[in-house]
């Protein structure tokens, strides 16, 4: 403002560079607390939005998807004979196929046969459940997770079974190849790449091919 009004010439600060921040590390529920939360949130008895909203959760976590594809999603994106869930990134703008895992399979057969929909219509009938999520880690004495979190958990689990990035970044409608999946988790990757160092080690000595015998 000094500057503009010509109080100064120039600013002070202009030789200051802004310190790159670290990523911050997420928190993300382990697969065994987003199962939790789901049940605590199913087994709620006088909540008429239980059921639905334990659904809605299940399928974000289980699919890997956000919460307004999770709202979004009809049964006409549902190509039940190629196995394949289309959906359109909202933050992207773009639109892309992921598989119908077979952990989401018993979800939205069951929710298909409880509902008889028309093909048009909904999957889900809300478009959010924050306060469920927020009381369900309250009473089981959780961070407090968000609709996000669980498809952090989603990836991370995928890491972990082995799935590599470039198949997790098109699951995802990443276009980068897995760079935002690589960087952002890196620390999971870490400890998978240490786990899977481990396999390296099975063999007993009397069972090793010597190197000798390759030799020329």
């Amino acid at each position: 403002m000094a500057v503009r009004d010509n109080v100064i010439c120039r600013s002070p600060t202009d030789h200051l560079r802004s310190v790159k921040l670290d990523k911050p590390i997420r928190k993300t529920p382990t697969f065994q607390e987003f199962k939790a939360i789901v049940g605590n949130i199913r087994a709620q008895p006088f909540s008429a939005d239980s059921e639905e909203s334990a659904d809605f959760v299940e399928f974000i976590g289980l699919a890997g998807l956000g919460q307004a594809e999770a709202a979004a999603l009809r049964y006409s994106d549902i190509d039940w004979e190629r196995e394949t869930i289309t959906t359109f990134r909202h933050k992207t703008k773009s639109g892309f196929a992921i598989p119908l895992y077979p952990q989401l399979r018993e979800l939205l057969c069951r929710r298909r046969a409880l509902a008889n929909a028309h093909p048009d219509e909904q999957v889900f009938k809300i478009r959010d459940a924050k306060k469920a999520i927020a009381h369900a880690c309250q009473r089981l004495n959780l961070p407090r997770y968000s609709h996000r979190s669980f498809r952090r958990t989603f990836i991370t689990r995928a890491i972990e079974l082995g799935v590599d990035v470039k198949t997790i970044a098109e699951w995802q409608g990443h276009k980068d190849g897995g760079k935002l999946i690589l960087s952002t988790y890196s620390h999971v990757n870490r400890s998978h790449s240490h786990r899977m160092a481990q396999l390296m080690n099975d063999g007993t000595p009397e069972n090793l091919i010597p190197l000798t015998r390759f030799a020329s």
